[in-house]
């Protein structure tokens, strides 16, 4: 992940440069009981030259997990998993990153992300106390041969939608069996694809609602938590509308306080895997929720689990800043990509974040 962060829109260079200080600043200073880990990390860095404009990065190999490091992330309940509250993204996997327009960058992740480099970040995910991942289905395999060759015990959340070929006429038929591969295959819990959730809403048909509601019956009746996807506030409305409710919610949710963010008045409805264009205040792979204030308002109203996703905004936010507005504004769990060289950093951010969160408008709700 790249960890730039921008300005809110409008701000001053001279208040920008002082913003970026202060937060690399606060980062540095505020590392709490476990700061000896923070400083060696930065202090790393610094000497092997890893320090860019967004401060020092953790070095390319990581250390083994010291005994006494205290380690450790708090967990929630999804149906019956304990699932860490800070889950890895399937980035990981699949190699894909939202470059916006560094078109390199997905070549790049694919080609640093051999087999074995994978199954090595999937084991300190592990060490670190990541003990879920949310993965396309299409990773499963993957995922089954890391366990067989490292004896992991990775759970996963997997995200079902039909073949695109099928989405101009979506249907039971088409989704069914992608629901019973992906069990067939152990997938822990599955949700439905936030661009196909979107997809069928923004349609409008009513039937579409239907397809949703008896996709989430349908894995629970198989005894695996279900859940709801989307990057549209419209999804989760529209269902409600329906008398649709899933086991727990998987929802884009990040602030705006980035360079690259497309102008509010310029930001359109289900735009989020919508065309791309070069007019920079347009949508460009480079925001993911257009509302993040009114998707917390909503979500403080419901007693389901809020898995939030695309918190860094695709790299775009540091993982402090991003961590911290999740949290604190209600989400009870985050999904990260995470390379292996930020794994114990992100960790440990993660979990200072969330001591640090105390009270939060939307209790937590796993």
């Amino acid at each position: 992940m790249s960890w730039g962060f921008g300005p809110a829109q409008g701000a001053s260079a001279g208040s920008l440069e002082l913003g970026a200080r202060e937060e690399r600043s606060t980062m540095q200073r505020k590392v709490g009981r476990r700061g000896f880990l923070g400083g060696s990390l930065a202090a790393g860095a610094a000497a092997a030259g890893f320090i860019g404009p967004e401060g020092p990065r953790p070095p390319a190999v990581q250390e083994e997990k010291p005994k006494d490091a205290g380690i450790s992330l708090p967990t929630g309940k999804l149906g019956k998993l304990a699932v860490s509250r800070l889950i890895a993204g399937g980035n990981l996997i699949g190699g894909y990153c939202h470059s916006r327009d560094l078109l390199y960058v997905s070549n790049l992740a694919r080609a640093y992300l051999s087999e074995a480099k994978r199954f090595d970040t999937l084991a300190l995910y592990e060490k670190f106390g990541v003990n879920t991942i949310a993965v396309d289905p299409g990773h499963l395999k993957s995922l089954k041969k890391y366990r067989q060759e490292r004896g992991g015990r990775m759970q996963t959340i997997v995200q079902i939608y039909e073949d695109k070929n099928r989405w101009e006429n979506p249907s039971w038929d088409g989704l069914k069996p992608r629901l019973d591969r992906a069990m067939d295959e152990g997938a822990d819990s599955l949700y439905l694809q936030g661009a196909y959730a979107d997809m069928l809403v923004q349609k409008g048909k009513p039937e579409n609602l239907d397809l949703i509601g008896k996709a989430l019956d349908y894995i629970r009746g198989k005894g695996c938590p279900a859940g709801l996807g989307s990057h549209a506030l419209e999804v989760p409305q529209a269902c409600d509308r329906h008398g649709v409710t899933p086991d727990f919610y998987f929802k884009t949710f990040h602030h705006d306080r980035y360079w690259s963010a497309t102008p509010k008045e310029r930001r359109k409805r289900f735009c989020v895997d919508g065309p791309r264009s070069l007019d920079h205040n347009e949508y460009h792979d480079n925001i993911f929720c257009i509302d993040p204030e009114e998707t917390a308002e909503y979500m403080k109203k419901k007693e389901q689990p809020w898995i939030a996703f695309k918190v860094l905004a695709g790299g775009a936010i540091l993982p402090k800043s991003g961590l911290q507005y999740a949290f604190e504004n209600g989400a009870d769990f985050v999904a990260m990509g995470m390379f292996d060289f930020e794994v114990m950093q992100d960790v440990l951010v993660a979990q200072q974040v969330l001591d640090s969160v105390k009270d939060r408008p939307r209790p937590w709700r796993a």
